[in-house]
């Protein structure tokens, strides 16, 4: 076994640069577990892991904004069996950050438009039906799903 001297490099800029990256890719990692996770099984009621899950985005939101939105897009796409439930958390992190809400219904609804585009009727399904309990949390007002809907019946 052989021993190398150690040498100090000082190289401390680009090593704490790596380290904040893969700081940051664990935080984006831990964000998407736990949102994937929400509404499974576990010893507290789902409205209290809602609201911690809400104050931990909050939290983050400054931070991981767009990541955020792609996570919570593509959950309402891909399990729709938990449509209500993030429907809910939208709703709680739209109380609390109005700007996040609109951003998040803007995405769904280009998620929308590129799903009748590429005639992904499942997608597009899914994105109505997310529209729709969006109501419920108070997101999107019933007015403008209304004139969604209206907007369906007149281009068939």
């Amino acid at each position: 076994m052989s021993r190398r001297k150690y040498e100090d490099t000082g190289d401390y800029e680009n090593r704490d640069r790596k380290r904040r990256r893969t700081d940051a890719v664990e935080i984006e990692d831990r964000l998407e577990s736990l949102i994937i996770r929400v509404g499974e099984k576990s010893t507290s009621s789902l409205e209290s892991n809602l609201e911690g899950l809400a104050s931990v985005l909050e939290a983050d939101i400054n931070n991981y904004k767009t990541k955020i939105l792609k996570i919570l897009s593509e959950c309402a796409v891909k399990m729709p069996e938990k449509t209500t439930i993030y429907t809910t958390l939208v709703g709680l992190l739209n109380a609390k950050n109005y700007i996040f809400g609109g951003e998040f219904v803007d995405l769904m609804a280009r998620k929308l438009k590129d799903a009748l585009k590429s005639c992904m009727w499942k997608t597009a399904r899914y994105v109505v039906r997310f529209f729709a309990d969006l109501v419920n949390c108070h997101v999107i007002s019933t007015n403008s799903l209304l004139q969604l809907y209206h907007s369906f019946l007149d281009t068939a």
